[in-house]
């Protein structure tokens, strides 16, 4: 008898082990995916020429991001074609220009964050 209490409480103690350590690993994967949300604009600002970050206006912090999707109209300096009608990064930034327009906008895939091109401003 004692044997057996001991087993089912062993395998109980085990199987909540289990359960925590699972918990915590998909926790640090989820609070994972957030930071990279969050640091979108660094690492497209990583992908920039010298010459692009010397006409913006500050660092990638004062860049401005949202999810837009590419049209035709849109993609005039995107090389890749493939991303029209797909769902992408738009970061916005403030460029040191005196005159309007006086911003530069960067499309990023929303999966990699790999730069794609620039975006017409008017």
């Amino acid at each position: 008898m004692k044997k057996i209490t001991l087993y089912i409480l062993s395998t109980a103690l085990l199987l909540g082990l289990i359960a925590c350590s699972n918990e915590s690993v998909q926790s640090s994967k989820n609070e994972e995916k957030i930071v990279k949300k969050d640091d979108v604009r660094e690492i497209v600002w990583n992908q920039l020429s010298s010459e692009q970050k010397e006409w913006i206006n500050g660092t990638w912090e004062d860049g401005k991001f949202s999810k837009i999707t590419l049209t035709e109209n849109m993609m005039i300096q995107v090389d890749d074609k493939s991303y029209e009608g797909k769902e992408v990064y738009l970061i916005d930034f403030p460029t040191k220009s005196k005159f309007i327009p006086n911003n530069m906008i960067v499309y990023a895939d929303v999966n990699t964050f790999n730069y794609i091109g620039n975006g017409l401003v008017d």
